[in-house]
């Protein structure tokens, strides 16, 4: 695939994955606070730290005969620290939904 069309492929699957998890997890915001910080870790990490991992693992070819540029260098190197920082994103977010129900 090409280096470019898998960047814009990877920083949709972001986006998307990002916006998918934190609107499931106000949904989820209202229970107890163990379930809430469970299901955002679980939505953060699979939403947004998985699925474009997933993407991103399957479709990068070693050794392209096409070189990336600086920005598809970019956002293909920011796909592995989304998978790392995604459980805490989630845990940050029901921490901050749980934290202003109590305070």
């Amino acid at each position: 695939m090409h280096p470019t069309v898998l960047a814009l492929l990877e920083a949709v699957l972001l986006a998307g994955g990002g916006l998918a998890a934190r609107r499931f997890v106000r949904r989820v915001g209202r229970g107890d606070r163990k379930l809430v910080l469970m299901a955002s870790l679980a939505a953060w990490l699979v939403l947004f730290g998985m699925v474009p991992f997933c993407v991103f693992a399957a479709f990068v070819r070693p050794g392209t005969e096409r070189s990336a540029g600086p920005v598809e260098t970019l956002v293909l190197n920011l796909v592995p620290l989304a998978l790392v920082a995604s459980p805490a994103l989630g845990i940050a977010q029901a921490l901050a939904l749980t934290g202003r129900k109590r305070g």
